[in-house]
């Protein structure tokens, strides 16, 4: 009646599927190269999620209700698998944020918080502040309150290579380390949309031992889908088991 056919339904949903995916790499790309603010390219995977979700509903009605032998059966299952495959870990991602606090900068101690000294000369201008308002603080005590620094036994400057060498393990980069101090600096990178979060790892003597704070914030984005918590949390159960080895 309004001369749509089964055949016409796959072949939009090929296309718009191939777009689709277009889109989503056209906003990874964006996002590694870092050359602008999170929104825009977030609001690229969202409309390429729309499109892979229509991409999805019209590839799956076609096979459902048109004649398999008209059909071009197996570019319809590759559009399937295609806007299935952006738009499904994109919807898991929005559901995962329900509940979520919104904030990205996690430590273990929020009275005298580990400072970046280095990491922000690397941030840019649209990246997020590494500045600790009292409500970002208030935020941080509600939700990561249980967050606590490592004691070891020993002095900081027997720990710091092991620190050092946890870092490397994890194909974090270096930024900065000051064994006076007790500082140390580093960038990880996801894989995929080559998202840093910074960390920074703050080792000094107290009461005969070496307490062990860390930081880690995200240079982009307002929730880090508790990242950064467990990135800290990992970290410092590795640390403490090569320590007591």
């Amino acid at each position: 009646m309004f001369g749509v056919t089964a055949v016409g339904t796959a072949t939009a949903g090929y296309f718009l599927s191939l777009g689709s995916v277009g889109l989503f790499v056209l906003s990874a790309i964006m996002l590694r190269a870092a050359v602008t603010d999170y929104k825009l390219p977030v609001l690229i995977i969202l409309i390429a999620s729309l499109l892979a979700l229509v991409a999805l509903l019209l590839s799956l009605g076609a096979l459902v209700f048109g004649q398999i032998s008209q059909l071009n059966v197996p570019r319809s299952l590759i559009a399937v698998v295609l806007s299935a495959a952006v738009f499904v870990p994109v919807f898991l991602a929005g559901r995962a944020l329900e509940g979520m606090p919104m904030i990205n900068d996690i430590m273990t101690d929020i009275t005298n918080p580990p400072q970046f000294e280095v990491v922000p000369t690397q941030r840019k201008a649209f990246d997020n502040s590494l500045e600790l308002s009292e409500k970002r603080l208030a935020l941080h005590e509600k939700h990561y309150g249980d967050l606590a620094p490592l004691i070891l036994e020993g002095t900081p400057d027997g720990h710091f290579d092991k620190v050092l060498a946890l870092i490397k393990s994890r194909g974090w980069k270096i930024v900065a380390e000051n064994r006076s101090e007790g500082i140390v600096e580093a960038t990880d990178t996801t894989v995929l949309f080559g998202f840093k979060d910074d960390v920074v790892i703050r080792l000094t003597a107290e009461n005969r031992a070496t307490r062990i704070d860390m930081r880690s914030a995200s240079r982009q984005g307002q929730s880090d889908y508790r990242v950064n918590a467990n990135r800290i949390e990992a970290f410092m159960a590795d640390l403490k088991t090569a320590s007591d080895n």
